[in-house]
């Protein structure tokens, strides 16, 4: 059974399967018509799941319903911030939501606006740059972590203008940076949030072609 258990855990994370299969492996291992197996056997099944799809080895958006609220993929987790706007509008709105998290860009906000050289996508675009070299660099302030969140939140609870201002303006800089920065880059990816990986991996989709959803997976494509 060990055997099996790592056969499970190699084919999630083979570069060769495409999300599609990858998905279907799942459930047919741990899905609703899966075999019967005991209890231990299946609790390793499932935590082999949880890290691949936690990781991006697993398409979230490919699953069953059933099998998401199995395998306890939590919905969006409410921002640890309360000071956040619960339902960020437009793009000032989403902006007030980093500026909350992040000290540094609220002063930076503050300064431009006061002398009217702000613009929106320009700045997100710069302050996501900034946001994936801290991160990627390892520093471990509060803010790097909280801005995870605040992207998380706006794409929950803000209107259209508002995610689009996270989803164009940030992720598609972001994802010019992580893109050639290999293993960094992937570690970027993987620390997104849900909604925020599932928007990541859309934006990786239009450009890219049908089922790469994921930055390695757009390298060995190119």
């Amino acid at each position: 059974m060990y055997d099996a258990h790592d056969a499970f855990a190699c084919a999630l994370v083979h570069p060769g399967l495409a999300p599609t299969v990858r998905a279907e492996l799942v459930e047919a291992t741990i899905g609703a018509e899966a075999p019967g197996r005991g209890w231990r056997s299946r609790r390793k099944s499932f935590a082999i799941f949880r890290w691949a799809a936690k990781h991006g080895y697993v398409d979230r958006s490919l699953l069953s319903a059933p099998l998401a609220e199995r395998v306890d993929l939590r919905p969006p987790r409410r921002p640890k911030n309360p000071a956040l706007d619960p339902h960020p509008q437009g793009a000032r709105g989403a902006i007030a939501c980093f500026a909350v998290v992040w000290p540094r860009f609220r002063e930076r906000l503050e300064s431009e606006r006061k002398h009217e050289s702000w613009l929106d996508y320009t700045g997100i675009a710069d302050m996501g740059r900034r946001h994936f070299f801290a991160f990627t660099s390892g520093c471990k302030a509060r803010w790097v972590e909280d801005v995870f969140d605040a992207m998380e939140h706006v794409l929950v609870h803000g209107d259209d203008e508002a995610k689009n201002l996270v989803v164009v303006g940030l992720m598609e800089a972001v994802q010019t940076c992580a893109y050639p920065a290999g293993r960094a880059g992937d570690r970027y990816e993987a620390a997104l949030r849900p909604c925020a990986a599932k928007a990541w991996a859309d934006l990786i989709e239009g450009w890219t072609g049908e089922e790469i959803r994921t930055l390695d997976a757009w390298r060995k494509k190119a």
